[in-house]
């Protein structure tokens, strides 16, 4: 087994983090690792594709759990691969920080690869990691988008 934790500060709240962890459609913009679909809720099995390399356009697809699910708090995802051959536990915690929301982010192996200890595979996981957390930063700095003013057209050729 082995475990990649890493922290992010965001400058952003955690409701407006969670509003991004919890709309699966959008993880395309930030994640392009995993494509996400289902049910958001606690226990729910959901489809997960999943790739190691954002420039290899094929996903893998499997099925995960939602193992945590506690709003502005903590998401986690429990992905199984080949039965006892690798288990994969990927949680976000969401902190409220001074200046916006700290992010731990981790990801933990379990099973039979995992123990095998092989360094790319560990190294693979850390990439994707700091990846993650780097284009979720990116992503939370836009500015966000407001709904579009009403725009009034004087009416010609009228008289009052």
């Amino acid at each position: 087994m082995f475990e990649i934790v890493r922290e992010t500060l965001l400058l952003r709240s955690p409701d407006q983090l969670w509003e991004v962890l919890a709309d699966f459609d959008r993880y395309e913009r930030w994640k392009p690792y995993v494509r996400p679909k289902g049910l958001f809720e606690r226990g729910a099995e959901i489809e997960f594709s999943f790739r190691m390399n954002p420039a290899n356009p094929r996903f893998w697809r499997v099925t995960a759990t939602i193992s945590r699910c506690d709003p502005g708090e903590h998401l986690a995802f429990d992905v199984k691969l080949g039965g006892m051959l690798l288990s994969i536990e990927e949680h976000f915690k969401i902190e409220p920080a001074p200046e916006g929301t700290r992010l731990t982010h981790s990801i933990s192996c379990k099973g039979l690869i995992a123990r095998l200890g092989l360094p790319k595979i560990r190294r693979n996981f850390e990439v994707l990691l700091s990846e993650t957390n780097r284009l979720l930063t990116q992503y939370l700095a836009r500015p966000r988008s407001k709904p579009a003013a009403k725009v009034m057209r004087s009416k010609k050729g009228r008289r009052s």
